[in-house]
């Protein structure tokens, strides 16, 4: 097998191995305290996830193995780093609400909220293990655990610009965290068909949602830069509804 034929084959899976040590790097971060570095390591993660299907495809280098590779990247990048971040706001939430000094001296409830973000990467476990054994006729259902990991770090960017701003003090309340978390780990594994990003060609019919959450997602970006990550996945989550109750009308 020659050189480019071997590069070929394992493109894809080296740039989901990158995707791992962004994710890794992203945990790291989080717990020395960087949450903006670590939320911008969960973004090129992303971006890496999206590269390495989008190679494989165009090189025609699919496998089993780098299917389960991608998930073992995914439940870090995706998982654990999230969890790590959402482990961070919360502390800090707890530190603003509570007397709270520490994991050593935390009675039951500050436990409880303190440890919530395991939710995080036990949903996405399920719904990356339950991924890979669909037959490919149930379509894309829930929403996908790199749109979650990219909502938490949105969060934290909020937070991290916006300091003083009423939605960061609703943020960093224990019970706003908790129930975020409740709620984008349940939408992980709910039978909510989402539209999928990935385009099988570049024709306005058939792709309209696509380029309209495209646009939206550019003009948002542009007015709150950085803030603008959680504001773009609850537009996706909002459209997937629509065209879901849409479909289910027309039925």
């Amino acid at each position: 097998m020659s050189r480019i034929q071997l590069l070929r084959q394992h493109l894809p899976n080296l740039l989901t191995l990158c995707n791992l040590a962004l994710g890794f790097l992203s945990v790291i971060m989080a717990l020395e305290n960087h949450l903006r570095f670590a939320s911008w390591l969960i973004l090129l993660a992303a971006l890496l996830d999206f590269l390495d299907g989008f190679a494989a495809k165009l090189l025609e280098a699919i496998s089993e193995f780098g299917k389960q590779l991608d998930s073992l990247a995914d439940i870090i990048s995706f998982g654990m780093a999230p969890a790590a971040i959402a482990y961070k706001l919360m502390e800090y939430a707890l530190k603003n609400e509570l007397p709270f000094t520490g994991l050593s001296g935390a009675g039951l409830a500050a436990r409880i909220y303190l440890f919530s973000p395991m939710l995080i990467v036990l949903f996405a476990a399920l719904r990356l293990a339950a991924f890979n054994i669909r037959d490919g006729t149930s379509g894309f259902q829930g929403l996908a655990t790199p749109a979650v990991a990219i909502f938490i770090a949105g969060l934290a960017m909020v937070v991290l610009i916006h300091p003083d701003s009423a939605f960061a003090a609703f943020l960093l309340r224990p019970l706003s965290l908790l129930v975020i978390i409740l709620v984008i780990s349940i939408l992980m594994i709910l039978s909510i068909p989402m539209f999928s990003l990935k385009f099988s060609g570049f024709r306005w019919k058939g792709n309209e949602i696509r380029y309209f959450f495209i646009a939206v997602s550019l003009i948002l970006l542009i007015i709150l830069q950085e803030i603008a990550l959680p504001v773009i996945i609850l537009v996706y989550l909002l459209l997937s509804i629509i065209s879901w109750l849409s479909k289910m009308n027309n039925q």
